[in-house]
């Protein structure tokens, strides 16, 4: 009995720090003055889905999002164009997410010299963390959305993605 009970300690608190180190890789680029950060809170959402249930066309960039805004929790992005940064910042995240392996890797775009990975993280039957790295040329880009969604709602977002 005390086995099991020292287990499940032992996981809430490896939990614990994989989400503290996510957290941390975040808030330091977020820091950086070379990065551009966009964050989009839970409030802001539900503002967005009242606007959006009056308009019957709720689109962005060709993807319907009435569906979805209102599961979403969290929306973050992080982007940078300078040089060095943006492949570190490519390596660091790509590190991060091979190394926890509650994250399912749903789709791999190579395309030139342009890479983009959508990854999930699922609890049960819904996703609660949606992560996309875009790396090319002349960019870096990662789009975090955490929230309770389903696979339908991930698959009406990146059947647009070209």
């Amino acid at each position: 009995m005390k086995t099991k009970y020292l287990l499940f300690i032992l996981c809430i608190v490896y939990s614990g720090w994989a989400s503290a180190q996510r957290h941390s890789l975040f808030d330091k680029y977020a820091d950086q003055d070379d990065v551009t950060v966009i964050n989009i809170s839970k409030a802001m959402f539900k503002m967005m889905g009242g606007s959006f249930k009056k308009s019957s066309n709720a689109k962005i960039d060709k993807v319907d999002i009435t569906g979805i805004v209102n599961k979403i929790d969290n929306l973050t992005i992080l982007t940078s164009d300078k040089s060095g940064l943006k492949e570190k910042m490519y390596a660091d995240f790509s590190a991060m997410i091979a190394k926890d392996r509650n994250y399912e890797e749903l789709m791999r775009i190579k395309d030139g010299k342009s890479r983009v990975t959508f990854n999930i993280k699922k609890r049960g039957a819904l996703i609660n963390e949606l992560i996309m790295l875009v790396n090319d040329e002349n960019d870096f880009v990662i789009i975090q959305i955490a929230g309770s969604f389903t696979l339908k709602d991930v698959q009406n977002i990146t059947s647009h993605v070209q």
